[in-house]
């Protein structure tokens, strides 16, 4: 009994990560964006091999819009201004004009994918 104890304390330590909080959703016709499309994997592979500072506050949401899927590269720095990018399931950025900037606030179903170690936002 002691031994099965211990394999299942084992199990559950290592399974333990940052991303336990994190949806793993399926979107853009694939079980694991994060790991099926080769744009977002290199993106978050790039930010996790080069942390900074500010990456503490930076996150990655897929996100509802028009009936598609996007992704929005959010950062809640109180004391930063960053323009908000949104891109689709190719990994093309969306119309940057502010019509369409103005109808993403319309945007649903938001769903943080991705944050880093340290994670400092306190979101809802």
């Amino acid at each position: 009994m002691k031994e099965v104890s211990l394999i299942i304390v084992l199990l559950l330590s290592f399974s333990c990560s940052n991303d336990d909080d994190l949806a793993v959703i399926a979107a853009c016709d694939v079980d694991n964006p994060i790991q099926d499309l080769a744009w977002l994997r290199t993106e978050i592979q790039n930010r996790e091999a080069n942390p900074t500072e500010d990456m503490k506050y930076c996150y990655i949401t897929a996100e509802i819009y028009e009936n598609q899927t996007v992704f929005a590269y959010l950062d809640c720095n109180p004391l930063i201004d960053k323009a908000i990018l949104f891109l689709n399931c190719e990994g093309e950025f969306l119309d940057g004009s502010s019509e369409t900037v103005a109808n993403l606030g319309e945007r649903i179903s938001q769903t943080i994918i991705w944050k880093p170690r340290g994670f400092k936002c306190n979101l809802p």
